[in-house]
């Protein structure tokens, strides 16, 4: 695996908030030799209201240019930026449903600061 995209995902990985977890999953490519299937995993575990909420999110990308000399290594950084752009897009949507979903049956009233 290219140094770029290793460093990527590893700074990915260790950039976590109180209660989060985050992980890379690595398999070589059974479609192409020298590829590989990287996994991304977003998970927090929270007590919202008295309940145990879990939210995780996983994203799966296919390298293409890893051995590849006729395609752009930058292409797979591109692609595994956005992968990584949707996964917290995602994450974040359901952990704002996950706070509605604890809080609905709660009166919570809101002040303008």
């Amino acid at each position: 695996m290219r140094q770029d995209l290793k460093h990527r995902l590893i700074t990915w990985k260790n950039d976590v908030h109180s209660g989060e977890s985050k992980k890379v999953f690595v398999s070589e490519s059974p479609v192409k030799k020298g590829e590989y299937i990287i996994k991304l995993e977003k998970g927090l575990s929270e007590n919202l209201a008295g309940k145990l909420n879990q939210v995780t999110v996983t994203k799966k990308y296919l390298t293409v240019a890893q051995q590849d000399t006729q395609k752009d290594p930058a292409s797979d950084m591109y692609h595994l930026n956005r992968v990584i752009d949707s996964l917290e897009r995602e994450f974040n949507d359901n952990y704002d449903q996950a706070i509605n979903d604890a809080f609905k049956d709660e009166v919570v009233r809101f002040s303008e600061i």
